[in-house]
Formats: C-alpha cells, structure tokens, sequence
C-alpha cells in the first residue's frame, strides 16, 4: 500500500550574478562536483548476502547507493553483470525516507527466475551535482526487474532511472558542510550549506575546496557573491604540510586583485575549512603566501568578515504589550519617546541590530502604517500603510523590510536624516499564499518567511541597485504541522514555531534537510511569537508569559521579566 506523501516542496533554480564591486571578480559559474572514486578502506564493500531475495535485494540496493566508492561499486555488485558493466548512475541523487519493497501485480505471466519489484518511498529531496540539498515532494514509486542468475543469485536487471538513496544511508555516508561565500555588498562571509563524503576524513579539506572555487549553490547564486577569480583552482591537494601540521592550500595564480579582495579570499577559504580541520591554514598563491603578513591563519585573525552577528548582550530586547513597547529587563519599563508612551498604537515592531532605531507597525484609521526612527525619538510616517503587516526585520541599521497584507514586500531606507520606502520585487515569494512572517537573515542574503503555513526560505538579490526576492523553497515540516512564526537562529539555521501542542517549536537548517523538535514542556498554544536573545536563546511567548530555551533538549524555563501572556518580543535584527 503507497503512504500518503508527508513531504511539499519547491525547487527554482538560480544563476549566478557578477560582483557589484569592481575590485571582486565575477561569481564563477558552479560546477558539477563529482563523486570521488578512491576506495575508503573503512567501508568494505562486498556484494548482498548470498540467499537475499528480491525484495530484500531492491532495499539493500537502495540503502547501499549513497556510497561513492569506485564509483557507487556497493549498489553496482546488486546489479546483472552486464547491467552493472553499463549502469552510470545520474549526477544528482534523490534521497527517500520509509522504503518499502512489494510484489509488483502482474497482467502476465513471466518466465521462471523473474520477478518484478515494486519500489515505494517518501520523497525527502535532491542532492545536486553542486553538493547542494533540495526538497522534493511526494512519493516515489519505481518498478524494479529482478532475475535469478547462474549461481541462482538474484541480482536487478532494470535499475530505477535515477540514483535513489535511503536518509539513513545518506546519513552514514555524507556530512552537512558550510562553504562560505560573500555576502551582498562583499563585505563579509556567509554560509551556503553543501554535503560531502565524510570519509576518508583526510580528504574532506580537498573536497571543501574544490567546492569553494566551483561557486556559490544553484539556490544561492544570486544572492552570494565569491572573491575568488573565475578559473582559479588549488594548484596541489590540500593537505597538512610537512613538519608542522597546518594545512596548505595552494591556489593557481589569482591575477591582478587587490589586498582586500585576498583578504576576502583568505576569509572565504579559512572558514570554510574550520568545520573539516582544526588545523591552521596556510594559504598560497603559486607556491608564495598570499598573504605576506601572515601565512597562518584561523578563524579568529579574520573575525571581522564574519557576518552571523548575533543580538547585542547588552541589550535587553523589547516587547510589545498592550500597546506600547516596553523592556525585557527586570523592571520591563516602557522605552523613552512616543513608542513607549502610548502615543502610538504599537502592533509589532522591530529594532536594527545595533539598537539605535526603531520600526514599529502602529495603527491608523482603517489599518496600520510603518514608522521609522531612532530609538527614544519621534518614529517617521512612512507611505506604507494596509490591514495588516509583519514585524518589521532589519538589513543592517539602514534598511527594514515588512510584508503588507500577506502580498506586497516594502522597504525602508535612510538617507541622512530621512527615510523612504520601496517596494521589493517579491512575486515569486507571494505568488501564491498570503506571507504571514518574514524574517532577513543576519547577513543580508536571505529570507525566511511563512507562506500559508509553510517555512519558506528565498534569496535576497541585489542586481544594478535593484532588489528582488528570488528563488523561493519550500521547506516541509514533519508530521505536516502548520507553521506560525519564524526566526534565524544563525546565518545557516532557522527555529520556527507551530500550532501544534506535541511538536510546539522546531530548529531547522535553512535547506530543510534537518528538523529537530524541541520539547514541548510548559508550553501552552497558541503560540504568538518566537525571537531569539543573546547567546542563542531562543524565546517564545504564550497565553502564560515569556519562555527560554538554549537547546532542543532543554525544559522551557519562565523569563525573569514582570511581562505577562498575549506580548510580543524581539530583540535586534
């Protein structure tokens, strides 16, 4: 019997775009990263058990096709040897969850030593040749050919047409991996999450290079930029250098670039790297340091570039209740100025990660409108005004965006002492349900939003100083749970909140792949809003008050502010 499909998802493809600096070079067009063929001694790789019948054989094919060695050589001996001897499996992989195997019906007879098997599966989603993970939606079914061989083995003589891979299997075999690129204005570095062949584990700084120079992600290609040339490879295999230990990255010649931009590069190169290898990095340029001032480096010497900046620890966060926003401190004292006074009908409101302004939604008559200002002082009127609008979400200190009626994207830029607002090209985001949440990622190259109770995650892209919502994905939640609220984590993560009462509140990596469910303790729904505090913590308020929690495993703890249920809060960003 077919399982209804638990899974709904949506894949755009993205190109792309060129640098909108010209000291950093044109974003390199990705690359089919391949399957290494070398044989990980670890994993011994023999054919299924003698006496495995057909059915058993299709599941174990499928459990066993993740493996790249020798080129998937675990899911080859499953195969008809003169099948084998021609299968190419694709470049992508499609990755399905709860494998079944059944007896396919039959309109006819067929001769002795044949079978036909049929395949069923939840779609999970698709690796990519760029390394990338996408979700797909559905069930997957495939009829599969089994013949009794010589040896009266039974082996598969019609593979499915696609390369079809079990999680657990995916699991086993490949590791999530951050590659990191440039953010919109190649200031700093972001994360573009990639999976790759966790062993051997010598050769995992080889695999991140190669993928760092290929380019940013399909999805992500128009929202990061890359400092490294175009046709810029290592020149020799990362690895440790003789003697000392650190890891040597030797890249082909860069050209004529600026030291910032090898800065940049170095960056790039440098975080990427720290989740393989504790290592220090020795980076070259044919054989020569690129950086003459420091040939060794780690994560802390280029802790400028990193852009996942989390809420300043001093300060508080804001709330808003009955109103007015207030504190979230001991006292949780109304803030200085109007907002706090009661002069304005707050609804929701935001403030920039530095905490010097201040967006609010604030009422008017048959509606609400945006106002934005410092904080403390009078909030500008902006000519943004509908039913109803999401809590405004920060760019920076000098940008704020907001959803108005579920189906325009604005936002609001500061000139000297003025602010004016634009609308956002966001029809591929609000093509289809109304957005009810919109989030901006920490650096500035994407956006979470709900969309008819659904998380959906999008590039933000910035081409000839215009800016455009590009590449929507749906990200299926388990147990198909409508989805209320959500907030970025950090730059690679998402924590989203729900209606329901057993799976309350989700962490969740921006590709989708990995749901992970707090506990549900001492929450009450509906759940109203979700904000994440210094240090990670994660903030949800209730009909009963304010909770905390710094980990999924972790009981929700009461917030020690005098801030009762039905408040809104926020902190920075």
């Amino acid at each position: 019997m077919i399982r209804p499909a638990r899974l709904v998802a949506s894949l755009v493809v993205a190109l792309l775009v060129v640098s909108a600096c010209a000291s950093i070079p044109e974003s390199s067009v990705p690359k089919a990263v391949k399957n290494v063929g070398e044989i990980n001694p670890s994993t011994p790789i023999s054919p299924p058990p003698v006496g495995t019948d057909p059915l058993a054989l299709v599941r174990s094919f499928v459990d066993s096709a993740a493996a790249p060695e020798n080129n998937h050589e675990s899911a080859r001996l499953h195969l008809a040897p003169a099948v084998g001897r021609d299968w190419s499996p694709a470049p992508s992989m499609l990755i399905v969850d709860n494998v079944d195997t059944i007896p396919a019906p039959q309109q006819v007879a067929l001769p002795d030593g044949v079978q036909v098997v049929t395949l069923q599966a939840d779609k999970v989603g698709r690796l990519l040749p760029d390394a990338s993970f996408v979700p797909e939606s559905g069930e997957y079914q495939a009829q599969v050919r089994v013949e009794r061989q010589a040896d009266g083995a039974w082996r598969i003589a019609t593979p499915p047409p696609e390369l079809v891979v079990s999680r657990g299997s995916f699991d086993r075999v490949y590791r999530a991996v951050p590659i990191y690129f440039l953010d919109h204005d190649a200031t700093g570095v972001v994360p573009d999450l990639r999976y790759v062949v966790a062993q051997p584990a010598s050769t995992l700084p080889r695999r991140v290079i190669d993928l760092l120079t290929a380019g940013p992600s399909e999805g992500s290609g128009s929202a990061m930029r890359t400092a490294i040339p175009a046709g810029v490879h290592p020149k020799t295999n990362t690895s440790e250098a003789a003697g000392d230990g650190a890891l040597e990255v030797n890249l082909t010649e860069l050209g004529d670039v600026s030291r910032e931009t090898r800065r940049l590069i170095a960056a790039q190169v440098v975080f990427s790297l720290q989740s393989v290898s504790t290592a220090r990095v020795r980076l070259k340029e044919e054989g020569m340091p690129l950086l003459p001032e420091a040939q060794d480096l780690r994560p802390t010497d280029l802790a400028s570039y990193e852009t996942d900046n989390a809420p300043r620890a001093d300060l508080p966060g804001l709330a808003v209740v009955d109103e007015r926003l207030v504190s979230l401190d001991r006292n949780a004292l109304p803030v200085p100025g109007p907002a706090g006074s009661g002069e304005y009908d707050v609804v929701r409101a935001g403030q920039s990660p530095d905490g010097s302004q201040i967006a609010a939604v604030t009422r008017r008559p048959g509606g609400v409108v945006l106002r934005v200002g410092r904080y403390g002082g009078q909030l500008a009127e902006l000519p943004v005004v509908g039913v109803d609008m999401t809590k405004p979400t920060w760019r920076g200190r000098d940008e704020v965006w907001t959803a108005v009626d579920g189906r325009e994207v604005y936002r609001a830029l500061v000139s000297g002492n003025s602010w004016s607002a634009q609308r956002v090209d966001a029809r591929e985001l609000t093509a289809g349900s109304p957005v009810t949440d919109l989030r901006l990622s920490r650096d500035g190259t994407r956006i979470a939003a709900v969309v008819g109770g659904q998380v959906v995650v999008a590039a933000v892209s910035d081409q000839d100083g215009r800016v455009a919502v590009r590449h929507p994905t749906i990200l299926p939640s388990p147990h198909d749970v409508r989805i209320t609220g959500v907030e970025w984590l950090r730059n690679d993560t998402l924590v989203a909140i729900t209606d329901s009462n057993a799976t309350p509140v989700y962490e969740l990596s921006v590709d989708g792949y990995r749901w992970k469910q707090y506990t549900a303790a001492n929450l009450g729904q509906p759940l109203r809003a979700v904000t994440v505090a210094p240090g990670g913590r994660v903030v949800v308020a209730d009909h009963s008050g304010l909770w905390e929690s710094r980990d999924t495993d972790d009981v929700w703890a009461l917030l020690q502010v005098p801030i009762g249920g039905n408040s809104l809060p926020f902190f920075p960003g």
